[in-house]
């Protein structure tokens, strides 16, 4: 089993037994686990470990594979007390990490571009290649003077979730980012995402004190 989908299988199993009967529920986490390898095998792990962005795509193959499971009757909100149940330390962790305060040092935000372009960089690369339809992405082009900012012009989730069918379900896995932020003390500003068929999907991060990150409505 990928270890991806066995961070989650404790919560997925707690979920199906809440549903179902226990047959029922041990022939639904079969055909999870059976779908999860079917994807990684076929579609591919977009180059694992030596693609920083591959666990996402990862991550992705395991609720896709429970979402089809449960015959798509697995709504964001249950998604997000998963998330809270197998990531919920990792995720308080982030409180340390205060994007307010880190986010106000120039060397850091500096180190985060330098990390980003690094990424680009092998892309350009690899992509097409051995990290497959890995992400597109371009670094702040609306020249953002506060915060991290990038654009992903492409996006393997929004990809797989064409390709498959499961587009109605990728705004929910897209909200990850957003609880990701808010746990350290950030805000994401996006009013365009790949899943709403917006074109890209644009990130402005910021911490949650700023004036414009407090005013902003409607970021999805």
């Amino acid at each position: 089993m990928d270890k991806y989908l066995k961070m989650f299988e404790p919560a997925m199993k707690k979920w199906l037994s809440e549903h179902y009967s226990p047959k029922e529920a041990k022939a639904r986490w079969e055909r999870t686990v059976a779908l999860d390898e079917k994807w990684i095998l076929e579609e591919g792990d977009l180059g694992g470990k030596k693609n920083p962005m591959a666990s996402n795509m990862l991550e992705a193959y395991a609720f896709f594979a429970f979402y089809d499971s449960v015959d798509r009757s697995f709504s964001k909100e249950d998604l997000q007390l998963m998330i809270d149940a197998a990531m919920g330390k990792s995720l308080r962790n982030l409180s340390h990490f205060n994007l307010n305060r880190l986010l106000k040092h120039r060397w850091i935000v500096k180190l985060l571009y330098r990390y980003l372009d690094n990424y680009r960089k092998k892309a350009e690369r690899f992509r097409g290649n051995a990290w497959g339809n890995t992400w597109k992405i371009r670094l702040n082009p609306d020249e953002h003077e506060k915060g991290l900012a990038f654009v992903y012009d492409t996006c393997p989730l929004n990809d797989f979730a064409r390709k498959h069918g499961y587009i109605d379900f990728l705004p929910n896995l897209c909200s990850i980012d957003q609880i990701t932020c808010s746990a350290a003390h950030g805000k994401l500003i996006r009013h365009k995402t790949l899943a709403d068929g917006d074109g890209e999907c644009n990130y402005w991060i910021l911490g949650d004190r700023e004036p414009v990150a407090i005013a902003d409505v409607g970021s999805k």
